[in-house]
């Protein structure tokens, strides 16, 4: 016969608990979707002649794509990754593969080129002896590396929550279509801005944790979230830019970003300088001659410029003439053209491409106490708000 004490029943009650909590978590887990987490491949370093990497922890080095295990370690100090004709060098070890994986154990952290990463990293060789850094990380996780690279962490929590929605939603668009290539997204302007994890702020952390798995979806599918800086007044359609053709990218008047830093710039280029980016960019052109105005379209922004050279007069699309310049000097396309003396004079407004959630717009909607789903229906409209197991 067995006795049983206040201590034992108590003990009884406290595993009967723990049993009923561990099969309600196994059946509401089984609903759930996706089983494994959402994982994104981001290219931190692309066209190297070398990198610096080291590890703060204990890890495994393997092959890419294989099981080979290529050694291990409890810390790696700092040491150059190279790229040989016949594979790949990290210090005085040669690999004789195209692509090693660095695999930190618990809470080591990867280092690259002193920049610190969450997640796992691969290096790979290319064809012309050039070293391709992605790191492998959740994607919840990346967002915390992109948020505070993408807006400031004191900005209000509701504009940073619109901006976590934002930039899950546009990563998850990239991840669908490009499972053909070594990585989704790039880490710069061109993609998002991601900083690892020495870019993480506890603000915008949190933003991303309590709109954790919310993105945006028309008719049942993903959209691709663009955003940028600051519209000038009037948002870009989608399909002026990217060739896209979406309700929720159309254009529209924004008259939330007036007050914005930034709102107004001013560049003054050669001509010769011009010349030197577009042939660079591959635009082809040869003594110029003076630089024009083409025409607008309804937000206000130049559809083309307009170039004569020796070789007469032609005309650029104005977006293509901006990434050729680069993106941060012609900070828009809405902008005006003067010549001088062998120099064009731009005058402009806005910053960024101007498709879709205007970030300064929405810190003023956010100032005057608006919500992150009254954000993203004002930049998004005709967007729903969903969580990803739905979408999926």
């Amino acid at each position: 016969m067995t006795v049983i004490t206040k201590k034992s029943r108590r003990a009884r009650h406290t595993f009967c608990a723990f049993i009923l909590c561990a099969l309600v978590f196994i059946l509401v887990s089984g609903q759930s979707y996706p089983s494994p987490a959402v994982n994104i491949r981001v290219c931190v370093a692309k066209g190297e002649d070398r990198i610096l990497l080291s590890v703060k922890g204990s890890y495994v080095i393997k092959a890419v794509n294989s099981d080979l295990e290529l050694g291990d370690g409890r810390y790696l100090k700092k040491e150059y990754v190279i790229p040989t004709n016949s594979g790949i060098r990290l210090g005085k070890k040669e690999y004789k593969i195209y692509g090693i994986r660095i695999i930190p154990k618990k809470d080591a952290s990867i280092y690259v080129d002193k920049k610190r990463f969450r997640g796992v990293v691969d290096i790979l060789r290319t064809e012309d002896l050039k070293l391709i850094v992605v790191n492998h990380l959740n994607l919840e996780e990346y967002l915390y590396g992109v948020m505070r690279s993408e807006v400031p962490h004191y900005w209000p929590m509701e504009a940073l929550k619109a901006q976590a929605i934002a930039a899950r939603t546009f990563a998850l668009n990239r991840i669908s279509g490009m499972r053909d290539r070594d990585y989704d997204v790039t880490s710069d302007i061109y993609s998002q801005v991601y900083g690892g994890r020495g870019g993480e702020r506890w603000r915008t952390t949190r933003a991303v944790k309590s709109t954790k798995n919310k993105i945006l979806t028309y008719k049942g599918e993903i959209i691709p979230a663009y955003y940028h800086s600051i519209c000038g007044g009037h948002t870009e359609n989608a399909e002026n830019v990217f060739g896209l053709e979406i309700a929720p990218l159309e254009g529209r008047p924004c008259p939330f970003c007036r007050g914005a830093k930034g709102m107004y710039w001013k560049v003054k280029l050669s001509y010769e300088e011009v010349e030197k980016l577009l042939n660079g960019y591959g635009i082809k052109v040869k003594n110029i001659r003076s630089i024009g105005e083409g025409s607008r379209d309804r937000s206000g922004r130049l559809k083309t410029i307009k170039i004569t050279d020796t070789a007469g007069g032609r005309k650029i699309p104005c977006f293509k003439f901006r990434l050729a310049i680069g993106p941060n000097t012609i900070r828009s396309t809405d902008f005006t053209v003067k010549n001088a003396k062998n120099t064009a004079i731009f005058k402009g407004r806005g910053w960024g491409h101007g498709v879709g959630m205007c970030q300064w717009g929405a810190f003023e909607m956010a100032k005057r106490r608006l919500t992150y789903k009254k954000i993203l229906e004002f930049y998004y409209p005709g967007a729903e708000i969903v969580d990803l197991e739905k979408a999926r």
